[in-house]
């Protein structure tokens, strides 16, 4: 069972605050990240019992925010704070499954919006940038970078390295550009580099859309893709547990279904993959990830994962030719896959 929680109580854990993003992050343009960060508010949902609980949210309309449904679910009112004073939040709409709500509150219609991105454009190892209110402090931001990207719903879930603390949930998910690529959401418990982000996608075609508004109120519904029954989650976060629990015969078998029910999709064969190479089963994890590259020729640890196979089988030119593929995608990793097939020095 996915382990799991929401980053309303859990959320983000940025290590730097907007003013001083780290070295790691050198490609961002600094002034850019600190301006939007005006655009990124806290929120206090206040409960029926008395109880509260915080997140984060963005601008993405004047007057329109965004945030995750688990934030505002149980709430009465709604509340958006930015320096110390309070907005109400007059109506929301919300997607459930898919964990974002959109929030309207009059009042901020002076808070400048976010530019937005596509999920589908990010490219794995590409930097980001995380916004939000960890334990409901201050704003912070850390750098991270993409390090799967997934598909559901028509888009591509984002998972990154950006590490996840209390009070971020609903926060941003800057590209290089300072474009909001997906809105920070959950976590895989106990494990680094498992934190997702929804695709900014999945709520850009509702922005203008008047319709569907409703007064703040406890929302009735089903819960959030990643807090359905095991059986029902989806496949890739199956075989996140999986994978962080080296699960390895367990997770084959669940991507012989996932390779039927997602023909055109090469995720599963690059786990499929991973888990014959663990299992020492190298001529099938080529197979696989042979099969990945075909799926999608832009798969760059697809690609990575294939040279290291054909090293470890000792069919070093089919790793050269590998190599020469990486080159033309990602040079660090082509240097990787390079220094591999070299000899040591004696």
């Amino acid at each position: 069972m996915p382990r799991c929680e929401p980053t309303s109580v859990l959320a983000f854990a940025f290590a730097l605050a907007a003013c001083s993003l780290p070295a790691t992050a050198a490609e961002f343009d600094r002034i850019r990240i600190m301006a939007l960060a005006g655009s990124v508010l806290k929120v206090e949902a206040i409960k029926a019992s008395g109880g509260y609980s915080l997140g984060t949210a963005v601008s993405v309309a004047p007057g329109k925010f965004v945030t995750n449904c688990h934030v505002t679910r149980d709430a009465e009112t709604v509340m958006l704070v930015r320096g110390g004073a309070r907005w109400r939040v007059a109506s929301e709409r919300a997607d459930l499954y898919l964990d974002l709500c959109l929030l309207q509150a009059p009042g901020l219609a002076d808070v400048p919006p976010v530019p937005l991105a596509r999920a589908r454009e990010l490219r794995l190892e590409q930097e980001v940038a995380a916004a939000g209110y960890t334990g409901g402090g201050g704003l912070q931001m850390h750098a991270g970078t993409v390090n799967a990207l997934h598909d559901l719903n028509g888009s591509k879930v984002i998972q990154t390295t950006t590490a996840f603390t209390s009070g971020a949930s609903g926060g941003a998910l800057f590209n290089a550009d300072g474009k909001l690529a997906g809105i920070l959401t959950f976590r895989l418990r106990g494990a680094d580099g498992y934190y997702f982000a929804a695709p900014v996608e999945w709520i850009a075609d509702r922005i203008d859309d008047p319709e569907g508004y409703v007064a703040v109120a406890p929302l009735a519904g089903p819960p959030a893709f990643w807090a359905q029954p095991p059986a029902s989650l989806p496949f890739f976060m199956q075989a996140a547990s999986l994978e962080v629990d080296g699960r390895w015969i367990d997770l084959l078998t669940l991507t012989e279904r996932w390779t039927k029910d997602e023909q055109r999709n090469p995720e599963p064969w690059f786990m499929r993959g991973n888990c014959y190479l663990m299992l020492d089963r190298t001529e099938r994890a080529i197979d696989a990830y042979r099969n990945a590259v075909a799926l999608d020729p832009q798969y760059t640890r697809a690609w990575l994962n294939l040279g290291k196979a054909y090293v470890k089988l000792g069919t070093l030119d089919d790793a050269r030719n590998v190599t020469r593929v990486l080159r033309d995608l990602d040079v660090d990793l082509a240097d990787q896959l390079a220094a591999s097939i070299r000899p040591p020095p004696r």
